[in-house]
């Protein structure tokens, strides 16, 4: 793909992986795992003798060679249904797996629950073949020995998983059944296999992944930050050839044009049954997760909202259980009653009580849900329902658009659900400058007024002191080490560059502005405009007494992705002020849900 459509795709020179130090090697053989084998201190035992196919190679389409390896229950020789973890961190070691065991509490997966065979955010192999699955593990095109450059999700991916999918239900052992599994990037490949449609692809379960890089991710409101992406195929994508240079393509085209077309998977072409989860609280799948869910055509689909973080939820036991009970109902023909699912599992999230889990739903968003309108007042720094239209009540703040900050509170007189997608429109100008990037989030405080986080990794599981462990975690987080940041979520965020902030008629809707990026709209001096902030869609309950607290900033109000990950750079200088009251109907659009 060295062009899409009109446009030069640039690369860059990366690391190979035969300088890389998690990488075992190249070595092409068949061998056979005993039962019982434990192929790691502290893993868990292989519970069947697992056929193990190394460095098997597969031409795609163009000629390009990919290659795999292949897990199978050592005395299946046909029938088997097969899973692929389609992915560029390795299919046997790599980076990000090997980061794992780094990270405090290996992120919420105990070693024992997992037997090291797995691919970083895939499923393990030694559980699967027991239960009569083939584990395809490619290697993508351009990443460690496969041949080829190294992209970011594209429709390329989805092209060469249609190539894969093919090929893997040609194989002798095949039922030819063919569907994917995994977290992330694992995830988002499935958006664009799935759109392509091979004609073998039995159904998807896409756990958390984006599917649109410019809104996602790279550009997220406008505001260019594509150092994750960049930083996936520079350090956990290495191969032989050379990488995309996404920051480099961020930076050149600020606007929608057929490269960000083309890293946008078309959900609305996916008609296999879907079994999607998500989690309120992913800096990077939230967004991308729900839209899959929305866009996609499939009538089969079924989505699950967890509390938990997407690395743990993955391999809880009866997390794996309820994939296994979908993949057989689909992949079997297995009559196991998965067709009387509810359709939506929603967590709500309640920081400092009790979360609600797995509640059934009809649907997403939900049918129930009313507008309500929270009107911020610059006056005082409080919210209220009531619209202060009266011209005595218009009042205006002003802060240092690099490091200055504005909050507004609003305390609930009763128990409170709110649930979705929410929108924060702003009456805002910029002083000395003709542009500004906006960020924005709204959080919980307590009765006393303190910050109230949602804790999305249980690093007690499995434990031998459990909550000493949750206190340990508590310490490091108040301490500020970041890496416990990802530990914990506090609310629903949005960022929008102002010069960006024309609407797309046709994809926007009252609660979930979505943007045309066509063109530039810069400030004139003195202008005060209107703009509409998408925030992510979220669900919390706030107690009686609680607070709700919307903060409004010109700088990243939360941790980026990673710690190592470098803040989004904006554009500010001067100041950025907020008008409301009057005619200036700055307010907060929320999906209030009714108690039943």
């Amino acid at each position: 793909m060295e062009k899409v459509g009109s446009i030069d795709v640039i690369f860059k020179d990366g690391p190979k992986s035969t300088d890389h130090p998690f990488y075992p090697g190249f070595k092409q053989e068949t061998k056979v795992l005993e039962q019982g084998s434990i192929l790691k201190d502290g893993a868990l035992a292989l519970p069947c003798d697992i056929l193990w196919e190394r460095d098997v190679p597969m031409k795609l389409r163009d000629g390009c060679t990919i290659y795999l390896d292949i897990y199978r229950r050592a005395d299946a020789e046909s029938g088997l249904p097969s899973i692929i973890a389609s992915g560029p961190f390795g299919k046997n070691g790599g980076v990000n797996r090997m980061g794992t065991d780094r990270s405090p509490w290996r992120t919420g997966i105990p070693q024992r629950t997992v037997s090291s065979l797995e691919k970083f955010e895939g499923p393990d192999p030694a559980y699967w073949c027991l239960h009569g699955y083939a584990i395809v593990h490619p290697d993508i095109r351009g990443t460690w020995m496969s041949e080829g450059d190294t992209y970011i999700n594209s429709t390329l991916d989805g092209k060469d998983g249609y190539d894969i999918v093919e090929w893997v239900a040609q194989q002798h052992w095949s039922n030819q059944r063919v569907t994917f599994a995994g977290n992330s990037y694992l995830s988002q490949t499935q958006w664009f296999v799935g759109a392509e449609q091979p004609p073998h692809l039995t159904c998807l379960a896409p756990w958390e992944g984006w599917n649109d890089m410019y809104n996602d991710s790279a550009r997220r409101g406008g505001i260019p930050a594509p150092g994750f992406q960049q930083s996936l195929l520079d350090h956990c994508a290495v191969g032989q050839g050379r990488t995309e240079d996404v920051e480099a393509m961020t930076h050149r085209y600020p606007l929608w044009n057929e490269y960000w077309e083309d890293r946008r998977a078309r959900c609305d072409r996916i008609t296999v049954p879907l079994y999607i989860v998500a989690s309120w609280t992913n800096a990077l799948h939230t967004r991308g997760t729900f839209r899959g869910w929305t866009e996609a055509a499939s009538t089969q689909k079924w989505l699950r909202v967890h509390n938990s973080h997407e690395w743990p939820d993955f391999y809880y036991p009866q997390n794996v259980e309820d994939l296994r009970k979908f993949y057989d109902y689909f992949m079997k023909d297995v009559e196991n009653g998965w067709e009387y699912t509810p359709r939506v599992r929603l967590c709500v999230l309640n920081p400092g009580h009790q979360d609600v889990v797995n509640r059934p739903e009809q649907g997403f968003p939900l049918a129930r849900q009313l507008s309500r309108r929270l009107y911020l007042n610059a006056a005082d720094a409080t919210m209220e329902w009531e619209s202060p239209f009266e011209q005595d009540r218009q009042s205006k703040v002003e802060f240092d658009a690099c490091t200055g900050t504005a909050d507004f509170f609003y305390t609930f007189p009763e128990r409170t659900e709110i649930t979705g997608y929410s929108k924060l429109k702003l009456w805002v100008q910029a002083i000395g400058n003709n542009d500004m990037d906006i960020f924005v989030k709204y959080s919980k405080l307590d009765v006393s007024g303190n910050l109230l986080e949602s804790t999305c990794i249980d690093v007690g599981y499995l434990q031998g002191n459990a909550e000493a462990e949750r206190q340990r975690l508590r310490e490091m987080h108040s301490s500020g080490d970041p890496d416990t940041d990802v530990f914990f979520a506090e609310g629903a965020t949005g960022r929008l560059r102002i010069s960006h902030r024309e609407l797309d008629p046709d994809r926007s809707t009252p609660h979930q502005p979505q943007y045309s990026h066509q063109r530039e709209l810069l400030l004139k001096e003195g202008e005060i405009v209107p703009v509409h902030i998408e925030l992510w869609p979220y669900a919390m309950i706030w107690e009686q007494g609680e607070q709700i607290k919307l903060s409004i900033a010109g700088h990243n109000l939360r941790p980026e992705i990673r710690p190592e990950v470098a803040l989004a750079a904006t554009l500010n200088k001067g100041q950025i002020v907020i008008y409301t009251g009057g005619d200036n109907d700055s307010h907060l659009l929320v999906p209030f849900v009714p108690s039943p």
